[in-house]
This record gives C-alpha cells, structure tokens and sequence, in this order.
C-alpha cells in the first residue's frame, strides 16, 4: 500500500535563517529584516491541477521578546502581484496603513518598523506548530510604552507601582551585521 505524504521540503526561503527557535505569540514590535523575491517558481494554480509560473516574494521580521531574546518570523510567500485583491497588496496595505503606490519598490522597506502579531499554526501533517503572521500594521509612537493614567478616584490609593521599563530602541538594520540588526 502506498500512502500520499506531506511533502518536507520548507517553502519559505528564510528557513534556515529563522531556525528552530519558535518565535513567542504575542504582538511586538518589530523591522522588516529582509525581502526574498523568487521568480519563475512553478506551483499549482489555485484551486486546480494546472501548473504555472509564478513570481513570489516573502518578508522576514526580526523582534525581540519581553527579556530581550531576538526572534525572527518569516510572511506567507505571495503571489507579485498589484491587484487589489492580491495577498501582496492587502500586505503593504497593512503594513504602510495606506494601499502602497504602483510603481513604487517594496524592497525599500528593509529596515521598516511596525508592529506585528504573531501566532502559532499547525503543521498540516501534525507534527507540531510554527510561528506565523497574524497581523500587522504601522508602528504607532508612543502607544506601547505610554504610560496609562488611572481614573480618578476619591479614595486614598496606594501609590502606583513603578512603571516598566520599556525595551531598548529598535536599531537600524546593517545588512553587514545580520547577527541581530532589530
């Protein structure tokens, strides 16, 4: 008997640089580290047994969690493309807060901060999980690290509790120095 296995080969072309560390759920803030484009890929056209050429392009985010720890999260490989309906699109489109203009090249966004929430997937063969994008969109100053102001009441109140400390700044990457550039 012959059994139709899930194929092992990784799809996304930063495997290797993300490892096997699983990136933390949460939501962080974090820089576009690098843009992998793929051209003349041949893959099943959606929802059908036809093959076809395609173009693919794939971002990788660095971050690091509440104690320092660096991760990186690699998006879904998608279709370039500027439809408004394309996955790439409706991506730029959240991660700039506005549609992106035609024309314009996406790859100048290495070095690009926003804030990104990640999630943990299952394999489709079971075999565990992995991190995924949930969402993202621009990194808004201030919010994660504002302090927030208790409503006012007419009891005594104990004094609050010192405010956190909130993680260092987000260095500008240096593509020479790809050890941790986020």
């Amino acid at each position: 008997m012959a059994l139709l296995q899930q194929p092992t080969r990784h799809r996304n072309p930063f495997a290797e640089r993300i490892g096997d560390a699983l990136a933390p759920v949460g939501t962080f803030a974090a820089t576009v580290i690098d843009i992998k484009d793929e051209f003349g890929v041949k893959r099943t056209k959606y929802q059908s047994n036809e093959e076809e050429l395609v173009d693919l392009a794939c971002f990788l985010f660095g971050f690091r969690d509440a104690q320092g720890k660096p991760y990186r999260v690699a998006s879904k490989q998608m279709r370039i493309s500027g439809n408004e309906k394309a996955a790439l699109f409706g991506f730029l489109k959240n991660l700039l807060g506005r549609a992106p203009e035609y024309g314009w090249d996406y790859c100048s966004l290495k070095g690009h901060q926003c804030q990104l929430t990640v999630e943990h997937v299952q394999k489709r063969d079971g075999s565990g999980v992995f991190a995924s994008i949930a969402s993202l969109s621009p990194l808004l100053p201030g919010v994660a690290t504002a302090p927030v102001t208790p409503p006012p009441t007419s009891q005594p109140v104990t004094p609050p509790a010192p405010a956190p400390v909130p993680p260092p700044p987000l260095a500008p990457v240096d593509e020479a120095d790809d050890e941790h550039p986020f």
